[in-house]
Formats: C-alpha cells, structure tokens, sequence
C-alpha cells in the first residue's frame, strides 16, 4: 500500500513488560502527537502514528490486532475464518457490545460501516481495503462476506483499515454534531476538544473489558515540530510523544518504540507521464540520489543508512534482490541517453509542507541539479492541495510510502497491481501482477516467499519509486509511563497504558 502498512518493532519492544509490578488504574497521561485530526470521523481518519492512530484507537478500538509476528489477538471481535482460502469471510463479535450511546454494536454496524468506507463520496482512504468487501450479509453479531479476490490474511487489512466502527445513528447525523459528541465503543469518550489545543478524553464506563482502560484520562496536544515534541517530553511536559531521532530520544533517556514495516517513505514516479513513463528515466533519478547524503540533512550527527530491500531488515522474502544502489556514473550515463534522444529530464517534486518533507525534496533537487541532463523543480504545497495531487495522480514525483509489513500480500497488491486505484505510480506489468496475486492468495510460506522475492527482484527492475528511509516515527515514553503496545501497521492500544503514581 502507499502510504502506510506492517508490524512489529524497532528500538525498544513496544509490546515489551517492564519491570513496574501490575498495572495500577486510575490517574492521567499526556502524549504530543504530531497533529490533531480535522475530524473524529473514522473514515477519515488513519489508522497511523503519523496521523490519527491514538485519536481513532481511544474513541473507536479496534475489532482485532496483529502482533509482530502476524498472530491475530481480537478485541471487539472474537473471531476470523474463511472458509474457501481467502474469498468467503465470517466475522465474529462479541456478545453485547454497546456503543457508547447505548446502541448495539453489532453486525448490521459493522456493514453500514464499511460499506460507508467503500463509497467515494466519503472520500476515505480505507476505501480500496473497503472496496474489496462484497455481499455483507449481518446476522446478529456474525457477519458473513465475501472478498472480490482471495486474500489469504485479510486480517490485515481489518487491522490496517477497517478496525474502527462508529455508531451507525450517530453518522447518519451532521459533521458538526459528531465531531461534537463522536460515539464509538472504544475504551475512552470525548471529554472536550479544543481545536488546536488540547484533546481530553476521559474512560468509556462501557468498554467491553471492564477491567481497562487502566487511565481515567488521557490528554493529546499535538505539534508538528519533531525536536519540539521531544524536548517537551524530556522537560516533562507530556509522559510521551512521537519522536523521530530514536538514537538522540534514547540518550536522553526515552524509552523508544517504533513500527518494523519494511519498505518506508517513498518518492513515487508517476510513469503515466513524461519523464517518467521511460524507465530510464526512473532508475537514472534512483541511481543518481545519494541517500544517505538526504538522510544526514535530516538527522545530522545521527545514523544515515539508506535501506537496501524492499521488505524488513532479514525478512527471508528479500532474498538475493536489493533496491537500486547510488551510482553516478551509471546515471549520468542514462540521464545523456535520454537527452540524445531529445528527452532530457525535467521535473517537478512535491512534498508536504512539513520541515522534514522540505529538507528532503530540497536534498534531493540539489544532488539530482549537479547532472548534466537533468532539470528539477520544487513545489511545496499544504495538506489537502499534496493529497489533491495524489489522488488525482497530476504528480511527477511526490512524497509518499510504500509499507510491505508483517503480511505484505494485501498491502503490495494495492500499491503495486496494474488494476489497483491504489497503485500511485501507475506502472504496469504482467509479470510483476501476476507475482503480487500469488503473493495474495498463497497459503504456504514456500509459495509465499516465491511470490514476494518475485516482486522484489521486479520492484528494483520496474522502479516505481525511490525509498529514502525506513518508516523513523515512533513513540518515546518516560518511565513513569507504560503498557506501551504498537500493533499491526503503525497502530497503538491506549487500554493498556497506565502510569505510576
């Protein structure tokens, strides 16, 4: 997927049992976060560190979770089976679960939304998880579905994208009114909302398990600044915040925990479009950026390896293939050979208007500005006019990601594959599809690792993008904060923290 996706940990476990005795309940915690949500809508929301993973968790939970190793834990869910390998589903929940305005959470919810996700007028990034559900038929708490193609571990996607369920009634209100009074079945309600202040939310009484949420409060300040989030957290003005040097957190004695999703953030060629729709011209900018050079503007002092594969540090699904390496020479080489045949490369990137996203793009335009051959422009634009340019696909190159995870299958299909509305870099090849459904729909590890060691030697061949750097975001928590547990593809529980007191 681009975008987000994935599991597991670097850093400090973030599933780690400390050494603090058994969870005390009661008392507050402050976390900075790097921004508030515009709404409290789930489906406009993502389930992402980076964006709304503690807002959407706290009001809405999550109907199951995978832990790093790709096991489903289940929260408002008890059970997910398929019947057929991948394309007849049945969803399971629990017995009387209640939003948290006194209606039932139960199938029929479940549909209405995920259907909801579906529906292009809600304009919801989950949308191409969503658009793979078909024929949802509810019967009290059980769902039956089926998929538009198999997907062996579509638990994933649920985790990923489909977690968060609202009340049905309260959706079909307003805007206005649910982002007021936003109802889910959460571990925690909306106590008040200050916009661009302070976020309050105070233990869901209701909560399925009555022995959690361990906080009677949680409390989200966000701010965009990453060395501004870290140092409010070292003065002690948040128990934690996301932070994205973990080396420098660390030292200044943080606990760090941050996703292992493999892939990372991603400079997406738009191949549908001059210059990009030349390979060479994709692989001559790849070659031509020295990556850890752009690293090191952004962290100076700190580490600046580049990845080299397309999935996790050792995950056996990388095997021989690696991802374009720095060479001057080489792309200079194809740079001139465009240019001889009168295409010479000239381009625009984009990026969000975030301190690290300019930093990079501008690294980025100063190495590629020194070949010959090669002109390059950049625009900074805000938040809704980069997404704009995403979703209508009017990029030549722009800041996204690309994140494999635990489960890849799903979350390469709808980057990678020829057909998905989700592949932003619009290349097209029957070899590289026809390995990502293989991937999808194989129940053996061996045909598994077959499928995506394919896609990997074709990803470095086809070069879709350029991945800079691994997903850097984590969470970095004093010690008086814990029960710290990431999950699935940049997800984090809050039923579970709790402080010393």
């Amino acid at each position: 997927m681009l975008a987000a996706c994935g599991s597991g940990s670097e850093g400090s476990d973030g599933n780690r049992q400390d050494d603090a005795g058994p969870p005390q309940s009661g008392g507050s915690a402050t976390i900075v976060q790097t921004s508030e949500p515009r709404r409290l809508d789930p489906a406009l929301m993502s389930n992402d560190l980076g964006t709304n993973a503690l807002v959407g968790n706290s009001l809405y939970g999550q109907l199951l979770r995978m832990d790093a190793k790709g096991k489903v834990q289940y929260g408002l869910a008890k059970s997910l089976t398929t019947s057929d390998g991948g394309t007849t589903w049945k969803l399971k929940l629990r017995d009387g679960l209640k939003f948290s305005d006194g209606t039932p959470l139960d199938a029929a919810a479940v549909k209405f939304n995920w259907a909801r996700l579906a529906d292009p007028k809600v304009g919801s990034q989950s949308a191409p998880y969503a658009g793979l559900v078909t024929d949802m038929t509810p019967s009290g708490q059980d769902l039956d579905f089926k998929l538009s193609l198999p997907v062996n571990h579509f638990e994933a996607a649920i985790a990923q994208s489909l977690n968060w369920i609202a009340s049905p009634r309260a959706l079909r209100g307003s805007a206005q009114s649910f982002d007021a009074e936003p109802v889910g079945a959460g571990p925690f309600v909306l106590g008040s909302w200050t916009r661009s202040g302070p976020m309050v939310l105070k233990r869901n009484p209701a909560y399925y398990d009555s022995s959690r949420p361990y906080l009677d409060e949680l409390v989200l300040t966000a701010n965009s600044d990453s060395v501004q989030r870290a140092a409010t957290v070292k003065s002690g003005g948040a128990d934690a915040g996301f932070v994205n040097q973990h080396t420098q957190a660390e030292k200044e004695g943080m606990n760090v925990a941050s996703p292992k999703l493999g892939g990372g953030l991603f400079m997406a060629f738009n191949a549908r479009t001059a210059p990009f729709d030349d390979v060479r011209a994709r692989q001559a900018v790849a070659q031509a950026v020295d990556r850890e050079a752009v690293l090191r503007t952004l962290t100076p002092g700190g580490a600046a390896e580049a990845p080299a594969t397309l999935y996790a540090d050792g995950s056996p699904y990388n095997g021989d293939n690696t991802l374009p390496e720095y060479d001057k020479a080489a792309a200079q080489k194809l740079f001139d050979e465009l240019a001889a045949e009168g295409e010479p490369v000239r381009f625009t990137i984009t990026s969000y208007p975030t301190t690290e996203g300019k930093r990079t793009v501008e690294a980025i335009q100063s190495q590629l500005n020194q070949y010959e051959n090669v002109q390059v422009e950049v625009e900074v634009l805000d938040f809704s006019a980069a997404v704009g340019k995403t979703v209508q696909k009017t990029f030549q190159l722009i800041t996204s990601g690309l994140y494999p995870g635990v489960q890849p299958g799903l979350a390469l299909y709808l980057g990678l594959h020829s057909k998905s509305p989700g592949n932003l870099s619009g290349v097209e090849d029957r070899a590289l599809d026809a390995a990502l459904l293989k991937g999808l729909a194989a129940t053996g590890e061996a045909e598994q690792t077959e499928a995506f060691q394919e896609v990997g030697r074709l990803f470095g061949e086809l070069t879709p993008g350029m991945i800079y750097t691994r997903y850097e975001l984590g969470l970095g928590w004093k010690d008086q904060l814990h029960g710290v547990e990431l999950y699935g593809n940049a997800g984090i529980r809050t039923d579970t923290l709790w402080v010393s007191k």
